[in-house]
């Protein structure tokens, strides 16, 4: 099981070329796995995740798709965040005037990570705000049909175990004595300002969601969600798109971007999680593929990884680098990946207990192609930062005729997920057992 787990994790980083290299030191699996799951390496389009990985490994500070996983499995309530704005021409108009998007990765690995909780009796909320929860709530929404028309089973177990939270924004309504107790008439713009509203936003979000049944979060997971300092690729400050749930994870020990750093220490952790109905000892988890997202911190903190940048076409890293930590990272050339490699990596270590086995063999492409189509779509218009057009694509690679390029050209994006499940030990000959 390690080493299938393994192979995930590696398919999510490296070059074909350098898995080629580790199979001379550490050597396949018996049966071959191990090397085929690595044949979709996402570092092949260039991006060279792989070195911040080698960093953070020789540095003690190990990115682990298996950590991951047994974090997830003493979870009870996970908080799930995406949504990664992207100023775009082509894009919608935003409540800031500004015309852009929810980026096209981010919130369909965030889904694959849902579906693994929910699968195993955990549950989950959506996190949504004014900016990306649009594209968000699209994609759940269009999630749930899916399952509604082939697997009413699943949709059930989904219907119990998740929910997508009403839009939050760090403008939100606190009650009004409290308001202008605190702020007087003055906007509401500083970051200790938008923290807190944004916490206690989150708080009432989560109560209208699940209203008796709340149960405290104690577990944040980010998937390809901007951080601290709120710059994007090109280093520009993209804070005002973006409502600070950061808050919640904790901040990097060492001296990265000590402004920043110290001006969000102001705002102490215990008191945001607690408005924000997170325990204070919650676990914290985060996917990135730059830098910049939530969690990340964990990573560019370490020596040297400041210095890189992936891909030499922007700077995701050193000042721009994500002033958020996390207890458990994991890197993927595109976040997506990494997303459905979790889901995948639970499915070998961690068996559903609603009796739920995932078919992606068969529904793999299919669902995340409906998903990003309707995120694509009017009104939502999800963008793919890389592209002045909007063409169906993530992280400037193109769904058709492989949204995955590989060093096989021609592959198809089901074979993606053949391969990925094949190594989860699922085959066309799995039995479906459906969620009583």
């Amino acid at each position: 099981m390690a080493a299938r787990v393994k192979a995930m994790e590696i398919a999510c980083v490296f070059s074909p070329d350098d898995y080629r290299k580790y199979l001379e030191e550490v050597g396949p699996s018996a049966d071959g796995e191990f090397a085929k799951g690595f044949q979709y390496s996402g570092s092949y389009c260039g991006r060279n995740i792989e070195k911040i990985y080698q960093k953070a490994v020789e540095h003690g500070v190990y990115p682990s798709l298996s950590e991951a996983v047994t974090v997830f499995k003493k979870a009870k309530h996970a908080l799930v965040i995406t949504g990664f704005f992207v100023l775009h021409q082509k894009g919608a108009e935003g409540p800031k005037g500004a015309f852009g998007g929810c980026e096209t990765d981010g919130p369909l690995g965030a889904l694959a990570v849902l579906r693994a909780l929910c699968a195993r009796g955990v549950y989950v909320s959506l996190f949504c705000d004014v900016h990306n929860g649009p594209v968000v709530k699209k994609a759940y929404d269009t999630m749930m049909k899916y399952f509604e028309a082939n697997d009413a089973g699943f949709w059930q177990c989904l219907h119990t175990f998740s929910r997508c939270l009403p839009f939050i924004s760090s403008e939100g309504s606190i009650e009004a004595a409290v308001t202008q107790k605190v702020f007087g008439d003055k906007t509401i713009n500083s970051q200790e300002e938008r923290s807190l509203c944004t916490a206690v936003e989150l708080g009432r979000a989560l109560e209208e969601a699940w209203g008796a049944t709340l149960r405290p979060v104690d577990t944040l997971f980010a998937l390809e969600r901007l951080g601290a300092p709120y710059r994007n690729i090109r280093g520009r400050d993209i804070g005002e798109h973006t409502e600070p749930i950061d808050c919640l994870f904790p901040l990097v020990e060492g001296n990265i971007n000590e402004e920043s750093r110290a001006a969000l220490a102001r705002m102490p952790l215990e008191a945001l999680r607690s408005a924000a109905h997170v325990t204070v000892d919650a676990k914290s988890l985060a996917v990135g593929d730059g830098g910049n997202e939530v969690g990340m911190g964990k990573v560019v903190s370490v020596p040297g990884v400041g210095d890189l940048s992936p891909g030499g076409e922007f700077a995701a890293l050193s000042v721009n680098g994500c002033v958020r930590s996390c207890d458990v990272a994991v890197l993927g050339t595109v976040s997506n990946w990494a997303g459905s490699a979790i889901e995948a990596a639970c499915h070998v270590t961690w068996p559903a207990e609603t009796g739920y086995v995932p078919a992606m063999r068969s529904s793999g492409s299919a669902l995340e192609f409906a998903l990003l189509e309707a995120i694509m779509a009017k009104p939502t218009l999800a963008v793919d930062g890389s592209h002045n057009d909007r063409p169906m694509s993530v992280d400037g690679l193109n769904f058709d005729p492989y949204h995955r390029r590989s060093w096989k050209p021609s592959l198809l994006l089901q074979e993606f997920y053949d391969n990925l499940w094949h190594l989860a030990g699922v085959t066309d000959e799995t039995k479906r057992r459906r969620v009583k």
